[in-house]
């Protein structure tokens, strides 16, 4: 569609300078009293015209040849007149069309020269030829400026077509986040639970059957989690996502089995949205991590501090480096809150302290309003 427009707006300005071309062909036929000399000169010079009109494009400097080489001996005959403006269209589409500098600036002196052409030949002098001079420069003035446009609205449309594609290429990393998220944090518990049953089945069915009620709920309300963050990506409206319920979060692993002490100091009500969105899933995915990794038996600290100047987030949960479970990969959900992090002017780091390991995050409030 867009090139479809480009070509059309340069046909549109094709018939344009035609027009004028016509105009001034008919204009000198009727200043020289229809002198067959001037009607054939005329009539030669319309021929790259016409051809352009029916879609037959010259090459440049054939076209520029025929269009204002029979000019000149026209000029001779009749004086200054319109047969002029035949040059200046044929100089100004010039200019639009062509990168031939040397070209351009050729013919441009070319059209500077013509209005004095006359005088050579025992013609009166007219101040008027200095008028005509300059307007086949302003002419040429013209049509440089017309290509300088075009090129212009060329760069923006590639420009756009680049930003839709980095737009696009984003919108993929964001989805592929927020399913790494919901899947990875509902997968864990629904493991921890299955696991728990296992584990407890001939000694306690009732406690087994518990654990699988509340796995099969954790699934459903993670199918409808996923159904909702398509939604959400679709219409780009995260408010549900963004309820930083982190109670609810820190219940749902205490409930599989991973003891969690949560501390909040502050509000996150003030929060931007990014923010509470960024909040939420740094513990999401901390506390995903720790319940894949931690030896059975350990627990994990939620600690978060709000103020007017930064939000910080701290997950911490027991941790052996010479243990079975060794060192932690990071992986794609970690990758991406880091990145998620660093485009809110935040930081996050993860790694092992002492016996625990550390997931913290840091955002300043004032950058992300």
């Amino acid at each position: 569609m867009k090139r479809a427009s480009v070509v059309a707006s340069s046909r549109v300005t094709d018939l344009v300078y035609a027009g004028i071309a016509l105009v001034a062909a008919v204009l000198a036929v009727v200043g020289a009293q229809f002198n067959p000399a001037v009607v054939v000169a005329m009539v030669i010079a319309l021929v790259p015209w016409a051809l352009l009109v029916f879609g037959v494009e010259l090459p440049q400097l054939a076209f520029v040849a025929l269009a204002i080489v029979p000019v000149i001996p026209v000029i001779a005959l009749s004086e200054i007149g319109a047969a002029l403006f035949l040059s200046f269209a044929a100089a100004s589409r010039l200019a639009s069309r062509s990168d031939d500098r040397w070209l351009v600036v050729t013919v441009t002196v070319v059209i500077m020269v013509l209005p004095f052409v006359p005088f050579l030949f025992g013609v009166e002098w007219d101040v008027g030829a200095i008028y005509f001079a300059f307007g086949g420069a302003f002419g040429v003035l013209v049509g440089v400026l017309l290509r300088r446009a075009t090129r212009l609205a060329d760069e923006l449309r590639a420009a756009e077509g680049e930003l839709a594609v980095a737009a696009a290429r984003e919108e993929r990393h964001r989805i592929a986040r927020d399913v790494h998220d919901l899947v990875a944090h509902s997968l864990t518990v629904v493991v921890l639970h299955v696991g728990g049953a296992r584990r407890v089945l001939r000694k306690d069915p009732d406690a087994a059957e518990a654990a699988l009620i509340e796995a099969e709920r954790v699934s459903r309300e993670s199918l409808d989690a996923i159904r909702g963050a398509v939604g959400m990506l679709r219409d780009d409206d995260e408010s549900e996502a963004a309820s930083l319920d982190l109670e609810r979060l820190v219940t749902t692993y205490r409930s599989a089995g991973l003891p969690v002490v949560l501390s909040i100091v502050g509000t996150a009500e003030p929060l931007s949205l990014p923010l509470r969105l960024a909040l939420y899933r740094v513990v999401q995915e901390a506390l995903a991590n720790a319940a894949r990794h931690s030896p059975p038996g350990t627990s994990a600290t939620v600690e978060i501090g709000i103020d007017d100047h930064a939000v910080v987030a701290r997950v911490s949960n027991e941790f052996t480096p010479t243990g079975a479970t060794g060192p932690r990969p990071e992986g794609y959900g970690l990758i991406g809150l880091r990145e998620q992090t660093a485009s809110l002017g935040g930081v996050l780091s993860s790694g092992p302290e002492g016996d625990s390991w550390v997931v913290e995050c840091r955002l300043p409030v004032g950058g992300a309003a």
